[in-house]
């Protein structure tokens, strides 16, 4: 530890104190960036009616009629992650750009066709400076026309204001405007507000609250609802320190410690300090253009549905483990709900227990954050699938996990058998049966983190990136897991994914 003391400067200390970073947490951090990732230990994936429910016709629309039937009792709230830059989805187009074009003639001119399908081609081919240069087919050129300043900008903006759709030459919707669309065709409260909450970088926020604030009026005037729209940043003092190959400490230019973004994992704040009854999660670049909207719809409304059943049932049963002297019968009873519905697996050891144990046991297991996610099925996208996990008291538990996560040496097996893909499509319930808020630190996996390595104006570092918000995050809530159609699923990671049937049908 003296070692590690030594490491700091007086300067360190300063900086770590105004960012709201304790020594003892870089501490920390650095003896994880020495460990390594920790890997979980998958038993095996989940499938339909084992950790994946599986929905009738007749079950969907119950559902579904429970929503809308009481929707209006309860506040709801759209949470949505929008810190994510442009500059990583145009990333191979930045690539193009500094070595003069994408490889060869073939390459450019697909470049050419493909851009003419692209929503935001309007915007290029209505100003003059970019019918010109299509005109004269400069690639580079072009794409510095589309990514700098000197254009459209789009390598500096948030991925919330990149055109996702087109309509018409007339109408473009960003990320950001659909997903003001989707809130307001069904979280709309009885008064007609809409509550939404985006995280946003710091660099972002000015420029994503004026864009708000310029288009919000036409979507409610349209929709006849009322936009409360709410904005966090990642706090400071989620950032993790960045190491070199060596697990030493990087500087910068002027000496000082290289901190990182601590990855979405970091949003756990943020989502601890939103106050509603249900909050829908949707990722800011999984949105659907209008007609697909439409289709999918009833999948929210199902969500939310089951969230709001499974919810009322487990405050019923808490209230009755807290204050009746329950018989054994019954007490098997709450343990098949819990088995069968909320997915718990309680210990060998639960058996032998005494009545009184048992009911503590069965309080506490409970007694927990609840998370309805969808799930469709696996079709190669890169991200994190639902699993049956083993813990070290001898039960499992139902989990997302990533893929950096698994011993592909031991359990490549395991996670190749996986086939189901987490869309991030949840509702959360962050309040006890008392209406009281959990503190959703205490339900995360604090091992869960990830050790990524990334190049930096030449250098080679290692970052730390924290229990993900879905993921280890979440690795202790009550979790339910639900069959969803693919077409619920419309992610854009990269430039290409916007060339997707489901982003072309816009009528």
């Amino acid at each position: 530890m003296k070692k590690q003391d030594a490491l700091f400067t007086r300067n360190d200390y300063s900086r770590l104190k105004s960012a709201g970073i304790t020594p003892a947490a870089v501490k920390e951090q650095l003896a994880m960036l020495l460990r390594g990732t920790g890997y979980l230990s998958l038993h095996r994936p989940c499938t339909v009616n084992d950790g994946i429910k599986g929905l009738s016709l007749t079950e969907k629309k119950k559902l579904t009629a429970i929503f809308d039937r009481e929707a209006g009792k309860y506040q709801l709230l759209k949470f949505v992650p929008a810190s994510g830059a442009a500059s990583r989805m145009f990333a191979d187009w930045f690539t193009a750009m500094e070595t003069g074009g994408f490889g060869s003639e073939l390459s450019d001119r697909q470049f050419f066709r493909n851009l003419e399908k692209l929503p935001f081609f309007p915007l290029i081919k209505n100003d003059f400076q970019g019918k010109r240069l299509l005109a004269g087919k400069k690639t580079a050129e072009l794409l510095k026309f589309i990514l700098t300043q000197e254009g459209l900008n789009f390598g500096a903006l948030p991925k919330a204001l990149i055109p996702f759709h087109c309509y018409s030459p007339a109408e473009m919707r960003t990320a950001l405007e659909e997903h003001l669309v989707e809130a307001g065709r069904y979280l709309r409260n009885p008064d007609n507000t809409c509550h939404i909450h985006f995280t946003t970088s710091e660099e972002h926020r000015k420029t994503m609250l004026g864009y708000f604030k310029r288009r919000a009026g036409i979507y409610e005037k349209f929709y006849g609802v009322r936009f409360q729209v709410s904005w966090s940043v990642q706090e400071p003092f989620t950032e993790t320190i960045a190491v070199d190959e060596n697990n030493l400490p990087l500087r910068d230019q002027s000496g000082g410690l290289i901190f990182r973004p601590g990855g979405h994992g970091a949003l756990l704040g943020n989502l601890q300090n939103l106050d509603a009854d249900f909050i829908f999660i949707k990722n800011i670049d999984n949105i659907a253009p209008r007609p697909l909207l439409e289709r999918n719809l009833p999948y929210k409304k199902l969500l939310g549905g089951l969230a709001f059943k499974i919810t009322e049932e487990i405050r019923t049963i808490m209230n009755r483990l807290e204050k009746e002297q329950l018989s054994s019968a019954v007490i098997e009873d709450i343990v098949k709900y819990c088995t069968e519905t909320v997915n718990i697996v309680f210990p060998p050891s639960f058996a032998g227990l005494a009545r009184k144990k048992k009911i503590a046991a069965v309080f506490s297991a409970l007694n927990r954050p609840l998370r309805i996610c969808g799930v469709v099925k696996n079709t190669g996208e890169p991200g994190g699938g639902p699993f049956w996990v083993n813990e070290d008291n001898g039960k499992q538990t139902v989990q997302i996990v990533e893929s950096g996560h698994v011993d592909k040496k031991k359990q490549s097996d395991i996670w190749r058998q996986a086939g189901y893909f987490n869309p991030v499509d949840m509702v959360c319930c962050i309040r006890n049966y008392r209406g009281e808020k959990f503190q959703l630190e205490k339900y995360a996996d604090k091992n869960a983190y990830l050790i990524s390595a990334k190049k930096e104006k030449g250098r080679s570092l290692k970052v730390l990136e924290l229990p993900g918000l879905w993921n280890g995050g979440m690795a202790y809530w009550n979790t339910v897991f639900i069959e969803l159609p693919l077409m619920v699923f419309n992610p854009v990671k990269t430039v290409d994914d916007l060339l997707r049937p489901g982003h072309r049908k816009t009528s």
